[in-house]
């Protein structure tokens, strides 16, 4: 695949971001089976994508992709009342619950280790 315009070559197109953003959500929905570290590395991958205005406009096709998948991930997890990084970085990095949503959920369906890891984050 092309990279993406203005993107070093070793960096992931946005195509494969949203694959791996899919093959993540069906990861959620069939059960979260990992741990914190694990999530926000998951998470982190989604924040990279952005939204339809972070980097450009998105083709249609990429656009429906990431929506679906968007709204799949909405679907399988639940609001944490909480940016699961900590509030000291989500107030550093400007994170809100509005515009950065997959910071502020959980699984439905994981592992009690995880979700106690979850309940900790202050």
């Amino acid at each position: 695949m092309a990279a993406d315009k203005g993107a070093p070559p070793d960096r992931p197109t946005l195509a494969e971001r949203i694959a791996a953003w899919e093959r993540i959500v069906a990861q959620i929905e069939a059960g979260y089976r990992f741990d914190l570290d694990d999530w926000l590395n998951d998470m982190d991958l989604r924040h990279g994508i952005g939204g339809p205005t972070d980097g450009g406009p998105l083709d249609k096709a990429l656009a429906d992709r990431l929506a679906a998948c968007d709204l799949r991930y909405l679907r399988a997890t639940a609001a944490a009342g909480k940016c699961l990084w900590g509030a000291a970085v989500a107030a550093r990095e400007g994170w809100h619950a509005d515009r950065h949503w997959w910071y502020f959920r959980r699984p439905r369906q994981g592992n009690p280790e995880l979700g106690q890891e979850i309940d900790s984050v202050t």
